[in-house]
């Protein structure tokens, strides 16, 4: 098959969504399939050029309101759009979304559209735009596509609330239109490694224990907030403690002030951002990994932790209970609460952890077998 993936965002924009289409692409390949990848040029990029044998088309953008790339010279492309077989276009608040019915309409080419969770910023007036958008658009643009792919159970429960179904009822589209296939990692890449001798390379100390979070700083909903001060409770228990936060962002400053005034300088590293290839060395440096997000889909790097055999603390949002199911391989805290996130690490800490079942355990969430499922989807709109 020849297939399109249209993406708001692509590498060396870093994100879940980023990884997710590279990682597809790169499982479809593996499949024997050909791919392209059509995005915008944000950062600034070539206009075409081929990464890891993925073809990558870079659209110009006009602007970027609320993170959403204007690319209207998409519309250029339909006749060359013809030519694929699937087109998967990823996340439905974006400008290319809103074009779902005239591409269906022009292009005759059957529509997939994978949803990455929902869109939350923490901050009124985008939320506000975010829950109109929902309330409006939305529906329209499920109606055109062939293909609803969501990640989590969560993700399609939502999708029926905004669409006028009740949970009891089930979701509006068609049942048959809407799969549910979880997110995956690149178990090439995110495996176990020595944890003294990654420790060794990042110059973290040998004679703590390390929690890590991996998250870019861009707004409230990411939790680095909370993660902060379930910090200042987790060291009044114990001193033998350093959490590491990589990722950029605009919140990099405010988090900075938030450490010193809690008197956390010696336990909370903020080590800003690192290239994707250097994310298996944090991962496998530390004992474990906590995710305090107020909203997620189905993080890619929940799953890249489990790759490396690390147990996870998450919270109760989005798909995250719907992979954490057993305390074999984590714990949740409840979103927004500092003093249950600070239990639920303490307890984490103090656990013996089977690596080997939480790496069983993530056998199930690769790209190999996810691509997989991928392919059945596109087999299903093709006939």
């Amino acid at each position: 098959m020849r297939i399109a993936q249209i993406t708001p965002y692509f590498l060396p924009h870093n994100g879940g969504m980023e990884m997710y289409v590279y990682n597809l692409s790169k499982g479809l390949i593996n499949e024997g399939h050909t791919v392209e990848v059509i995005t915008s040029n944000i950062p600034e990029g070539r206009t075409f050029e081929v990464m890891d044998g993925i073809s990558v088309r870079r659209l110009r953008c006009i602007g970027e309101p609320l993170r959403n790339p204007l690319v209207p010279s998409i519309f250029l492309l339909i006749n060359e759009l013809k030519n694929f077989d699937i087109i998967h276009i990823h996340n439905v608040y974006s400008f290319v979304a809103l074009s779902f019915p005239l591409l269906k309409r022009l292009c005759k080419v059957p529509l997939v559209l994978t949803h990455h969770g929902q869109l939350m910023f923490g901050e009124h007036i985008g939320d506000t735009c975010v829950r109109i958008y929902e309330k409006s658009a939305r529906r329209v643009i499920l109606n055109s596509v062939d293909r609803t792919v969501t990640l989590s159970k969560s993700d399609a429960r939502h999708i029926a609330q905004y669409n006028g179904a009740s949970e009891d009822h089930g979701i509006s589209l068609p049942l048959r239109r809407v799969v549910t296939i979880p997110n995956g990692y690149d178990n090439t890449k995110f495996y176990p490694m020595n944890t003294g001798e990654c420790r060794e390379a990042l110059g973290l100390p040998t004679d703590k224990k390390v929690i890590l979070n991996v998250g870019r700083l861009y707004g409230v909903v990411k939790g680095h907030e909370h993660l902060i001060n379930a910090m200042s409770r987790i060291v009044r228990e114990r001193t033998d403690i350093l959490c590491v936060v990589v990722g950029p962002g605009r919140l990099y400053d405010a988090l900075k002030s938030q450490i010193g005034s809690l008197g956390l300088e010696d336990h909370v590293m903020l080590a800003g951002g690192k290239p994707h290839d250097e994310i298996p060395l944090w991962l496998n440096a530390c004992d474990l990994f906590v995710l305090p997000s107020l909203s997620e889909g189905n993080p890619t790097v929940m799953f890249e932790a489990f790759g490396c055999g690390k147990p996870f603390v998450g919270t109760r949002v989005g798909g995250i209970p719907e992979v954490v199911t057993s305390d074999k391989y984590g714990l949740l805290a409840d979103p927004g609460n500092p003093d249950d996130l600070a239990e639920k690490t303490l307890i984490a800490l103090d656990r013996e952890w089977d690596s080997e079942a939480i790496l069983a355990y993530s056998e199930r969430y690769t790209w190999k077998t996810i691509a997989k499922e991928i392919v059945g989807v596109y087999g299903q709109v093709l006939g």
